[in-house]
């Protein structure tokens, strides 16, 4: 992504604006195509979203979801980092939060998360995890969610090294299980709920992923880029307060 759609990112999020003001005259544009990829590690969800983004002419937004989110928070950035779509233990987090002086980190999280979810939807772009999905629930997006088997997906992180792939399933199993504590605790709810998605790939009998971001790039422009409106959840939304 470059410099300047980044730094435009985080003038969205310091002005604390979630409705940014459109012009009141004129035809109305249509909205930027807004793409939603959940994924299980090693699936290749996050090379399938780059190029995605391409084909559709937007931003891929992953670990800049992270650095937007850092660049804006009064709490530690080490903090915050530990944060990113996993939960790390509570007690020794307020701990140092309390001694540095510091708010409820998890809070300041959440309230951030939305606000640079929310300001990279209004540009449009392809939004890599993070919940992105449940935080723009109602606005117009693409849900997608791409899996695969621990066993393939190991293979695959491991690159083809045989010796590698013990060590890749332990991590994939790993990973896959903190990002589902994440949803539990900060969606109260399931990150494999088939509902809360427009199209499920199964990435285990794909060699070219390529092949997986046409397929997907497909079903967008079948699907129109709009999602159905959701009626109103417990989900945390509100920029200003934590759930």
């Amino acid at each position: 992504m470059a410099r300047d759609e980044f730094q435009a990112l985080l003038t969205y999020v310091r002005t604390d604006q979630l409705q940014p003001h459109r012009p009141r005259f004129g035809p109305l544009e249509s909205p930027p195509p807004v793409v939603t990829i959940a994924r299980e590690h090693g699936a290749g969800g996050e090379a399938i979203a780059a190029t995605l983004a391409g084909s559709l002419g937007v931003p891929c937004f992953d670990k800049e979801i992270l650095d937007a989110v850092v660049a804006t928070a009064t709490s530690d950035p080490t903090l915050m980092r530990q944060l990113d779509e996993k939960l790390p233990g509570r007690a020794g987090m307020f701990l140092y939060a309390s001694l540095m002086g510091l708010h409820d980190p998890l809070t300041e999280y959440q309230r951030l998360l939305t606000r640079v979810v929310n300001g990279i939807a209004f540009r449009g772009g392809v939004i890599v995890g993070r919940g992105a999905h449940l935080l723009l629930r109602g606005a117009p997006r693409f849900r997608v969610r791409i899996v695969g088997s621990d066993e393939v997906c190991a293979a695959r992180l491991a690159g083809g090294d045989p010796a590698k792939v013990a060590d890749a399933l332990h991590e994939v199993q790993r990973v896959n299980a903190a990002r589902a504590k994440y949803f539990k605790e900060f969606f109260k709810i399931s990150n494999g709920d088939p509902l809360q998605y427009d199209l499920i790939v199964n990435t285990d009998r794909f060699t070219d992923l390529d092949a997986v971001a046409e397929l997907i790039l497909h079903a967008h422009r079948i699907h129109g880029g709009h999602a159905e409106a959701q009626p109103p959840s417990s989900i945390h939304q509100d920029s200003t307060s934590g759930p």
